[in-house]
């Protein structure tokens, strides 16, 4: 659907585009956005991916699924890797992003804009290279 896409970032700042989980019905929907030309993120934008499954469908497996397919085309925009955050209490969110090769990287403190909630940062490398074992020996996450 042309409306999901916007790789130019015509309809706003990043380029991106989203993509519908679908089983014979709506399921979900899961985003990569990126800047161009690197693979940081501005500091306004809390990562790469964002997904979300609608309730009544959680726990099929649908957004590790999501997740899995949609690393390929971040790797085509000629990311070296991938950030996503999660609330610290959202442990099926995590268990998504780890099962996808994910590291957690980081706590941080969302802005007022983001709800003001304790956050934790995972990366996922796309490279298959040292910089996937040297973000897995870090407990930057250990509370």
């Amino acid at each position: 659907m042309k409306s999901l896409e916007d790789r130019e970032a015509q309809s706003g700042p990043l380029p991106g585009f989203r993509r519908w989980m679908w089983d014979g019905g709506f399921a979900g929907t899961i985003g990569l956005r990126w800047q161009p030309g690197t693979s940081a993120l501005p500091p306004w934008c809390l990562g790469h991916i964002g997904y979300g499954v609608v309730p009544w469908k959680r726990g099929r497996g649908y957004a590790t699924e999501a997740l899995r397919l949609i690393l390929p085309e971040a790797r085509r925009e000629g990311l070296l890797y991938v950030e996503l955050t999660t609330e610290e209490e959202n442990l099926p969110s995590q268990r998504v992003i780890l099962s996808n090769g994910g590291v957690c990287v980081g706590r941080f403190e969302k802005s007022t804009a983001h709800g003001d909630l304790a956050g934790l940062r995972f990366r996922i490398d796309l490279t298959g290279g040292a910089g996937a074992d040297a973000a897995q020996k870090r407990p930057s996450c250990e509370p």
